[in-house]
């Protein structure tokens, strides 16, 4: 509660660092919900795109920022490396350690995510990746998931104006992990369907009618089904994603999964389920 207190009377302001897709539409929803936000871009077309969607003020470098109201940041930007650049800011760092928080969304791998973390130990730094895309963020109807310190009450609730969903995590890494699996899976999705598209197709069937008859049975996947609306910078994240797992893993679990062993790995699968969950399994 003295944390909420404190944070209030300094009228605390939330910097997104990274306004493409997700950073952009996360900062639009805080700043929706009455939040004092700062979106800050090295691309002034996105400033400007921003500063003109939302009506709240952009900035291009850190050096544009009063970090002395600064109580977190959203690092929504692409790469870890990136990520790393803006921890390593002398800005960042002195409003770091004066106590503020950071949310980092960008996807890691798990390792790169407990290095980060590990060389800022002393920091309130949470592992965050989102799934949910640009129009979920801008309506607060993301999913997260994080680990961390536990949130301080003002935490808490730009938390709730962001993410429907929120899965709590113990251990910095397995975040990332679940993150690059899913997305993975929804990668194998995304190419099942193009390959079970194109194959009717050869075959004579009208592909708008294989699209149909996908979405309404057996084939469905939230991902294949997205096939006809995709991006290519959906795509290509998909792809980065599952390259990520593939670079963290000996091998990939999907390039060794094999038909002729269907039966047993689902068995296998319920199994887990049954022991983590027997309620729900049984239900």
């Amino acid at each position: 509660m003295a944390q909420a207190e404190s944070d209030a009377h300094r009228c605390p302001q939330v910097v997104v660092v990274g306004l493409g897709g997700i950073g952009g539409g996360i900062a639009a929803r805080m700043a929706q919900r009455g939040r004092s936000v700062i979106g800050m871009d090295v691309d002034d077309a996105r400033v400007r795109e921003w500063q003109e969607y939302t009506g709240s003020r952009a900035v291009s470098s850190f050096a544009g920022i009063d970090w002395g109201d600064v109580r977190c940041m959203v690092i929504a930007v692409r790469t870890v490396q990136q990520v790393e650049a803006v921890l390593s800011d002398d800005s960042v760092r002195s409003s770091m350690e004066d106590g503020a928080s950071a949310f980092i969304v960008t996807t890691m791998t798990p390792s790169d995510a407990r290095r980060v973390v590990d060389a800022h130990r002393a920091w309130r730094l949470f592992e965050l990746p989102v799934s949910g895309g640009e129009v979920r963020a801008r309506e607060g109807e993301l999913t997260g998931l994080i680990t961390g310190p536990p949130p301080s009450a003002f935490e808490e609730a730009l938390l709730q104006d962001v993410f429907a969903k929120l899965f709590p995590f113990d251990e910095f890494g397995q975040p990332s992990l679940l993150k690059l699996i899913n997305n993975t899976l929804a990668a194998r999705n995304v190419l099942s369907a193009a390959v079970a598209l194109a194959t009717a197709h050869e075959q004579g069937v009208d592909a708008s009618i294989v699209s149909q008859v996908i979405r309404v049975s057996s084939g469905s996947s939230a991902a294949g089904d997205a096939l006809a609306t995709l991006s290519d910078n959906q795509v290509d994240l998909l792809l980065k994603d599952a390259r990520l797992l593939g670079g963290e893993l000996p091998s990939s679990p999907f390039d060794r999964a094999s038909m002729n062993e269907l039966i047993s790995t689902v068995s296998a699968a319920r199994g887990l389920l049954e022991a983590a969950d027997p309620e729900r399994t049984r239900s």
